[in-house]
């Protein structure tokens, strides 16, 4: 069995860490690092998310430096899994660098999509590298069968976003609970004070949208979503009996449909854009988000809450702990590319702790300490500090990651969403999700 065991640094450590990466550290001389590349083109695919912009402004600097050209093509979440895994299967080298959802990792390395960049990395100034300064509950997303696969760039985690401005009009404290979460959305979504502001919108859309919402929530419900997948598991995927019909996995679903009738109309159908744009345009008071899509709301370009809404530490269930959902981006070289080395020199250029923090700058999401402790990038994007503290609580295996997770994942939120328009009950819908989960990880050997 494919497994990954990640290993926490002290908090020393980290103080040291954040020492050695200071911005006084980053003088790299690029020019007799990188080779030259002059006439190449590199294609990089990648998901269409926000930091696409960042990471096309960026990329010419690198041109810059070795005479390549970049392109840089984005697509949509399943249109971009389904792409990369064709053109895997037809040993396609069209792309050189891909960037895939940190839970599709397993199923790359077992397909023979990547190269696994483990000795790449060894063989690089650790300076560049500085494999420790990433965040480590995000990090662990790039490793799978005991090695480093990818480079963990552009790492995701929740929070809660909410409208500051409505809360203090209301006299209304941040929810912490779930209870609390649920009544400040029902008290915006039918109080006559508040008439076009729904309470919450989240993610209810059937398939992958619905079912990575479970994974995100079940952790601080209290929950696990197989027997062995818990924060601090020394082994998560040793027992992988699904729990997705426990008392407290169906107690979640029932929230989630209890939460229905404060949010906005069709909230059944939202998925990531639905509900990132209610907020954006001002009409749900409340999202839990990831935080890749958290500058969007500062353009006033495209958004009416630029300078109204705060963020706060995802909410829990009585009597467990905030556990916020990690998710993101790894950069991988494609296995069957015809540019290795270019895709590994823009790769180590990309990541290294000096990009990284004009990628963030540019919009880019955060995956390292240093970043998240520069004063550069606080300053420019006062919700990092909270962001920080959400990473450092987040667990690094909150979805599964072999080769089984996207159809796991689209099974799951069928039923979820079973649940929430009222198709099943909450324990029909998760007693069938079991049950069909259970056959899946029986035929594939993951489970007796």
């Amino acid at each position: 069995m494919n497994r990954y065991r990640g290993i926490l640094k002290s908090a020393s450590a980290l103080a040291v860490l954040a020492a050695l990466y200071s911005p006084h550290a980053w003088a790299v001389d690029w020019s007799s690092e990188l080779g030259d590349h002059n006439g190449k083109t590199l294609r990089v695919q990648t998901i269409q998310d926000p930091f696409i912009d960042a990471l096309k402004e960026i990329s010419p600097k690198w041109s810059g430096v070795t005479g390549a050209d970049v392109t840089v093509e984005g697509f949509g979440y399943d249109p971009l899994h389904e792409k990369q895994i064709l053109s895997c299967s037809q040993q396609d080298s069209g792309y050189d660098v891909l960037f895939i959802d940190g839970i599709w990792v397993g199923e790359f390395v077992e397909a023979g999509c990547i190269d696994p960049v483990e000795d790449l990395v060894a063989a690089t100034d650790p300076e560049i590298a500085a494999m420790d300064d990433y965040i480590e509950s995000f990090k662990g997303q790039a490793y799978w069968d005991g090695k480093l696969q990818c480079l963990p760039i552009a790492g995701y985690w929740h929070m809660l976003h909410y409208r500051k401005d409505l809360f203090e009009q209301a006299g209304l404290k941040v929810p912490e609970t779930f209870d609390e979460l649920k009544e400040t959305a029902r008290f915006f979504a039918e109080s006559p004070d508040f008439p076009d502001v729904a309470g919450m919108a989240m993610n209810f859309q059937r398939g992958s949208a619905a079912g990575q919402q479970f994974f995100e929530w079940i952790y601080s419900a209290g929950g696990k979503p197989w027997e062995s997948n818990y924060p601090g598991s020394s082994d998560a995927y040793a027992d992988q009996t699904p729990l997705f019909n426990s008392e407290k996995a169906v107690e979640m679903i029932q929230f989630f449909k209890d939460m229905v009738p404060y949010g906005p109309p069709g909230v059944e159908q939202f998925a990531w854009d639905e509900r990132a744009n209610a907020f954006t345009q001002g009409k749900v008071a409340m999202i839990n988000n990831w935080s890749v899509r958290t500058p969007l709301f500062t353009d006033p370009d495209i958004s009416k809450v630029t300078d109204k809404f705060g963020v706060a530490m995802f909410p829990h269930a009585e009597g467990a702990k905030a556990v916020p959902p990690v998710g993101g981006w790894i950069m991988c070289v494609n296995a069957h590319s015809t540019q290795k080395d270019a895709a590994w020199d823009f790769m180590k250029w990309f990541a290294s702790p000096e990009i990284h923090k004009e990628f963030v700058l540019m919009g880019g999401p955060p995956s390292r300490h240093s970043a998240m402790q520069d004063e550069e990038i606080v300053a420019e994007q006062p919700w990092v500090p909270t962001l920080y503290e959400s990473a450092k609580a987040a667990w690094a295996e909150l979805r599964p990651r072999h080769a089984l997770t996207f159809e796991m994942i689209d099974a799951l939120g069928l039923q979820v969403n079973r649940a929430i328009v009222g198709d099943a009950s909450p324990q029909e819908a998760m007693d069938e999700a079991n049950e069909r989960i259970s056959r899946m990880l029986s035929r594939a050997g993951y489970i007796n």
